[in-house]
């Protein structure tokens, strides 16, 4: 956010001035249109699977993520088309008997995700701004097969329905580009897997995390 450091040393009300009052005369009506892109961590949320032996809960690490895509500004709602991509590694489980595992090896895990979500900009005409948003779209969850000391266990592929929440705050850097840092929630709906021993259900696979990008108008 250093960008926005210089508005606060100019005049008291510089902060209060929309972005498009620093424009050249010359640019004409400005579009909506922007691409956007960003890049973050994601902390995967522990899931629970249920079965016929009981239920287990697994966790993972830590992972990366990032997003990219094309939206459009009707001021205080914007509409983005995205794809997102959360990268993560599984970690162990707690078995059916409360007895706890790691992993040995494998268990990459990535969800390639793609959403139509809907922003609402709280100070569209301000050079600081929140914002909250809502999307909604598929997410293809691939996870490589993994092994913990004695067992291994066959990976999986599941197409699933996807959805997420945003909650952020964006500076203006002039009056087309915008810097932003948001929180993130990302979940799937429910699914069944088949590790090669038994069957589970699990409600969702699903993860908290942050980024930090980039809006450039066009």
């Amino acid at each position: 956010m250093v960008c926005c450091m210089g508005a606060f040393s100019s005049p008291a009300n510089a902060e209060d001035l929309p972005a498009e009052d620093s424009a050249p005369s010359s640019k004409g009506n400005l579009s909506g249109l922007y691409v956007t892109a960003g890049v973050g961590a994601n902390w995967p949320i522990d899931r629970v699977g249920k079965g016929d032996p009981g239920s287990f809960t697994e966790f993972s690490t830590p992972g990366f993520s990032t997003e990219v895509g094309i939206g459009y500004n009707f001021k205080p709602v914007r509409l983005e088309l995205t794809y997102a991509l959360d990268a993560s590694k599984l970690e162990g489980y707690n078995s059916v008997t409360g007895r706890n595992y790691k992993y040995s090896q494998g268990g990459q895990t990535r969800k390639d995700s793609a959403f139509a979500s809907i922003y609402w900009d709280l100070l569209p005409s301000k050079r600081l701004s929140p914002y909250i948003g809502v999307g909604i779209g598929i997410s293809f969850l691939d996870v490589g097969a993994f092994a913990d000391p004695g067992l291994s266990y066959q990976g999986y592929s599941k197409s699933l329905l996807g959805y997420q929440a945003k909650a952020g705050l964006s500076c203006a850097i002039d009056y087309k580009s915008k810097v932003f840092a948001e929180a993130v929630y990302r979940g799937t709906g429910g699914y069944g897997t088949d590790d090669g021993y038994d069957k589970w259900d699990n409600s969702s696979f699903s993860s908290w995390g942050a980024q930090i990008g980039l809006r450039i108008g066009l």
